[in-house]
This record gives C-alpha cells, sequence and structure tokens, in this order.
C-alpha cells in the first residue's frame, strides 16, 4: 500500500454552515480572535484504531447497510470549484490567501482544478438510495503542470439515521490521473473502485485518525471555497447543508468524542452545531467569523460567538447555561445533553 498521510481537513466536512438567519445586532464588539487552548475533555482520547477494518475493501463491507455502495470516481465529471478574485474567476496557483476572494482556509496554498462532487446512494443490489449522499472531494495541491500533486477524500452519510463514513487516498493523486489541464489545472483520470478490491485498496484507506476533530458539527465543512461550487443550473451547494438536528455518527468511530458546546439562547448554535476547534483552524489562516456570519447581517452575533469561544477556552463547567451535546442517532432530533462522566465509545454512538 502507497504511504498515506493524516486526514488533514480536506473537507471538510462541519462547521461554517452558511445558512444562520440574521438575528440581533450587536454593537462595540471586540474582533472574534480564538485562543490557543483545546477543548477541556474529561476523558481520554481513546485509541480508534480496533474498531476500523485495515484496509477500505473491508471497510466498504462494513457501511454498506448503512450508505450502500462506495461510488466510483471519475475526475474530469467532477465539478469544479471556481476560485474568484474581486470577483472575477481565475486559475493557477495562490499560496497567498489574501490574493482570493475563496481561499481554502485550510492552512495550505489554493489551487485551481480542486473539484467536488456529489452522488446519489447506491445499495448493493443497485437500488437507489436517495436518503444517502457520498461527496468526493478532489484538492489539488499541484504546484505546476509538471507534477500532479493532491488527494481524494469521499465522505459517505445517511440523512435518516446519521451514519457516517470517512475514505480517504493518499496525496499523490498523480498515480490515477491521466492529465492536467496546463490553464484550468482540471485533473483528469479514473480512481479505482471498490470493485476492484486490490486496487481500491491501494488508493484508499479507513479514517487513520479521528476525523471529527475537525469535523465536528456534521460530516461537512463548509465554507466560502467549498461552497462555491454549485449544483449545475443552480445556486444550491454541491455540499449538503445540515441543520441543528441532523444526525450524526461515525462507522466504526463509536468511541471518536462527538461533543460540541451548547449554550440555550446563543444565536450561533440556533440553526447548526459549531465545531470551535475548526473555527480556530480557519482563524489561524486569517479567517474572521465576524466577517462571514450570519450570512444575511455579517458580525451581528459577534458576541454569540465570542460566548461560545469563552465556554471552550475556560470550560463547559464553568459557563452558565453551556452544556456538552452530541448529535442524534438514528434519526433526526435533539442534540442529547451529555454530562462529565461521557465516555466515547458508550451506547449513544453505537445504535
Amino acid at each position: 500500500m502507497k504511504k498515506n498521510v493524516l486526514f488533514t481537513l480536506s473537507f471538510g466536512i462541519v462547521l461554517m454552515i452558511l445558512s444562520l438567519p440574521s438575528c440581533r445586532k450587536d454593537e462595540n464588539v471586540e474582533p472574534f480572535v480564538p485562543s490557543e487552548p483545546d477543548v477541556p475533555s474529561t476523558t481520554s482520547v481513546p485509541d480508534n484504531t480496533a474498531l476500523f477494518p485495515s484496509t477500505a475493501s473491508e471497510y466498504a463491507v462494513m457501511i454498506a447497510s448503512e450508505l450502500g455502495v462506495v461510488p466510483t470516481v471519475i475526475l474530469d465529471e467532477m465539478e469544479q470549484i471556481p476560485l474568484y478574485q474581486n470577483g472575477s474567476r481565475v486559475y493557477g496557483v495562490f499560496n497567498n490567501a489574501s490574493e482570493l476572494d475563496n481561499p481554502t482556509m485550510f492552512g495550505k496554498g489554493t489551487v485551481s482544478g480542486s473539484a467536488i462532487q456529489r452522488y446519489e446512494g447506491v445499495s448493493v443490489t443497485g437500488e437507489s438510495l436517495p436518503h444517502v449522499v457520498w461527496i468526493a472531494f478532489l484538492r489539488n495541491s499541484s504546484q505546476s503542470t509538471s507534477h500532479i500533486f493532491g488527494s481524494l477524500q469521499m465522505i459517505g452519510y445517511n440523512e435518516l439515521t446519521g451514519a457516517t463514513a470517512f475514505l480517504e487516498s493518499s496525496d499523490d493523486i498523480g498515480s490515477y490521473a491521466s492529465s492536467m489541464d496546463p490553464v484550468t489545472f482540471e485533473i483528469s483520470g479514473v480512481m479505482p473502485g471498490p470493485d476492484n478490491s486490490s486496487a481500491f485498496n491501494s488508493a484508499f484507506i479507513p479514517p487513520p485518525a479521528a476525523c471529527v476533530s475537525c469535523h465536528q458539527a456534521d460530516p461537512f465543512i463548509t465554507n466560502s471555497f467549498i461552497t462555491s461550487a454549485k449544483i449545475p443550473g443552480t445556486n444550491t451547494p454541491i455540499i449538503p447543508i445540515l441543520d441543528a438536528n441532523a444526525p450524526y455518527y461515525v462507522i466504526g468511530g463509536g468511541n471518536w468524542d462527538m461533543r460540541t458546546i451548547h449554550i440555550e439562547g446563543n444565536a450561533c448554535v440556533s440553526c447548526h452545531r459549531v465545531g470551535l476547534a475548526t473555527v480556530r483552524l480557519f482563524a489561524e489562516t486569517g479567517f474572521d467569523v465576524n466577517s462571514y456570519m450570519p450570512v444575511h447581517s455579517p458580525g451581528s452575533q459577534a458576541n454569540d460567538a465570542l460566548e461560545l469561544m469563552n465556554a471552550w477556552n475556560n470550560g463547559v463547567e464553568n459557563t452558565p447555561n453551556a452544556e456538552w451535546v452530541i448529535p442524534a442517532v438514528g434519526s433526526p432530533g435533539p442534540n442529547q445533553i451529555v454530562g462529565s462522566g461521557y465516555l466515547y465509545q458508550d451506547d449513544f454512538n453505537n445504535p
């Protein structure tokens, strides 16, 4: 098997669902700048490797009852993620985020030719599964047309039960690419599918680390980069936009920490869960949440955002009205409150 890199925020995913309504306006607030401490944890993070099979093909079998067949990805049939500079579409390599209106915000350069595709689920017997969505994300990291470099990740999600699966490739996408356009950097080629287990296992692996450390709020991380790719003929992002009651658990990830912070009355969590580690990741690359959220009135909920971050830094137990919550499992519904005795491997995440 080729050497694979850890899952490094390629989606991505779970925070920044760009559909918050305009709420109250807070005046004279300081900029929202996340600080360093990690999410306080009452339990140690357990080793999750034993819960996942060692190969992608074995994982594909494990998830089939909930998510159907893992799709075979044809790279040049994916929708290109457009890059904009002062409102005009541009192509090439941009290592400075300030050069673009919609950089990736993942702490790396932004390259045109990145692409995304949505697939409807299909059962192992060939039946349509309209409640299952698969998202493939091709992150192009090529610095020139002389060497194709990047990775492809897939997320499968069952909107009825919350069942989720993550698969990732190595960073050497060039092994499966046939060409790259010299101007647009669009990549052509076909990724191995699960019908060829040997090639599939060389191309993909199950999660090597806890994807929910970044995909905290739901399976799909969204921002102005990823949502700029639309379903053809519409203004709807290809990436799904989920709400605060969307169910969510990871098949094989029953001992992953699924907690996010909820504060009753906080406007930021009225429409979606918030993954604060992802906020900080984006902030480290120059992202200011109050410049974007809520989309209809950016900055109007700055005090609510600061309240969440303070709870994260100071501890939920030290914050009035703050609670740890985990998503519903098995069907859409309210988040479940968990206390200091919450253990990641308990029945909450094993329906």
